[in-house]
């Protein structure tokens, strides 16, 4: 009888004290793509985190929001640290799912006037303020920091509107799901404007993506202003979600929002200029048949991205395929030869209009820099066989091709699928160009694939000398 209330007592105490280190025990499980969002806090003021359902977004968002409450920060840290006890700001769509995905996980329930069962310790806990209206749900907890004073969290809804979340000066912000008001990010990071000690406070958004491409993941995508960042995580980033369990989930999902549901991708919206799913023209790497032709397509770059890809064709189905895709800003062409030399070797090499103009990098000529460096350059720049050289033209006919089937890119090319994804029209119905580096390099190679080359003729790797004579044409006239 003494043994068994002795291991009874020894297991109370490992739970109180499991209890006690919750926060602790939950970081040490993150994944590593979890802790690399955690590692991007220290150095962005804004980070957002669109991922999949279920692959544990808003557990690594209230991971991290638990630390900053308590300043216990672990071994291994790598995130941003507050030395003192911050004002943080935790935001959901309502008062109830406020209340069930960030008030409960971090706090547990509250019975008896004791809270149990959160990340945060209960002798840790203060006080607490009810919100009106909802049953359970907090307006405000005060927290002991680990520095002896107190740290503040106060929980948010969406639905009061911008008007509600005014005065106070916030430290850190959590916006879990993304809100439809456009105007309630903005006044967020206003009131973090004098946050963290008159330096400027920070946070973090987590969410699935279910309103498309809206302004904010536009922006954050696209063109992301100073101290912005942005994570995507997916099923496959998930290792707790078995491959049966991922295979019963998605069949449950209709098939336009499988791609979001599962990988985090914004619901295509009417704005997206190639607007149906990746597995529409997604195909497995293959070797490439002696007898198809080949021909390269660049777009020059310094700032933003210099993009090369690849084209094989393939006469007799009249399908095309992106077979390679390579882009980096701020290299130099005979830096960027040396990545891509592999596959473009003695291949004709598409290239816009702006050849002429002197290459940042180098000094030189575009076009004489990168044939200098190895690429095998067309004389002229890309142009349809008819003459002009516009975009819209092409646009049409990849998605032409795209849609039936007779235009595929290679499963591993994350980039390129990244910038159709991110490909858009503007309110006024203008192309948004910015991230399309490897899409205008695809759309050059395609204008003049009537130089393309049989693969027989450089399989053994030679540079070419010549600009072969134009295959028969497809499509275009």
């Amino acid at each position: 009888m003494a043994d068994k209330l002795e291991l009874l007592a020894l297991l109370e105490e490992k739970a109180r004290r499991d209890a006690q280190r919750r926060h602790l025990l939950q970081f040490e499980t993150l994944y590593e793509w979890q802790r690399k969002f955690l590692k991007a806090t220290a150095d962005h003021t804004s980070c957002m985190l669109m991922a999949a359902n279920r692959v544990g977004k808003t557990r690594t968002g209230l991971t991290i929001d638990a630390m900053h409450l308590l300043g216990d920060y672990p071994e291994g840290w790598e995130g941003h640290v507050f030395d003192h006890a911050p004002m943080c700001w935790l935001l959901g769509f309502s008062m109830e799912k406020t209340r069930d995905l960030l008030q409960t996980p971090l706090f547990g329930t509250l019975e008896g006037g004791k809270w149990t069962g959160g990340l945060i310790p209960t002798d840790r806990i203060i006080a607490h303020l009810s919100a009106t209206g909802t049953s359970g749900a907090m307006r405000q907890i005060t927290v002991r920091h680990k520095s002896g004073s107190q740290s503040t969290v106060q929980f948010w809804s969406y639905s009061q509107g911008q008007h509600a979340i005014m005065g106070d000066s916030v430290d850190w912000y959590h916006i879990d799901e993304e809100p439809r008001d456009k105007s309630i990010y903005p006044q967020v990071l206003t009131r973090t404007a004098t946050g963290d000690g008159g330096m400027g406070g920070r946070g973090i958004l987590t969410f699935t993506p279910e309103n498309g491409r809206t302004e904010l993941v536009v922006q954050f995508m696209d063109c992301p202003a100073e101290g912005q960042y942005i994570q995507r995580a997916t099923w496959a980033d998930a290792p707790h979600l078995t491959a049966d369990t991922q295979r019963k989930l998605l069949g449950m999902y209709p098939e336009w929002q499988r791609d979001m549901r599962s990988k985090g991708l914004p619901l295509l919206g009417t704005g997206l200029i190639f607007d149906f799913s990746d597995e529409e023209i997604r195909c497995q790497p293959f070797e490439c048949p002696s007898h198809w032709w080949v021909v390269n397509g660049m777009d020059f770059g310094w700032d933003h991205p210099q993009a090369h890809i690849q084209l094989w064709i393939d006469k007799d189905d009249d399908v095309i395929y992106v077979a390679h895709a390579w882009r980096k800003s701020r290299v130099t062409p005979s830096t960027a030869w040396g990545s891509v030399k592999v596959w473009s070797r003695g291949v004709p090499t598409a290239w816009p209009h702006d050849g002429l103009q002197t290459e940042k990098g180098s000094g030189a000529q575009q076009k004489q820099a990168y044939q200098d460096a190895g690429w095998l350059m067309m004389p002229e720049h890309a142009t349809w066989q008819g003459g002009g050289n516009g975009v819209e033209a092409g646009l049409v006919e990849l998605y032409e091709r795209m849609t039936t089937g007779r235009l595929k890119v290679f499963s591993h090319l994350t980039d390129w699928f990244d910038e159709k994804l991110s490909y858009h029209r503007d309110e006024n119905g203008n192309i948004v160009k910015i991230n399309d580096d490897l899409l205008s390099a695809t759309r050059y190679a395609y204008m003049m694939r009537r130089f393309a080359k049989q693969r027989k003729d450089i399989s053994t790797g030679a540079v070419v000398a010549h600009i072969p004579r134009p295959m028969r044409p497809m499509g275009r006239k």
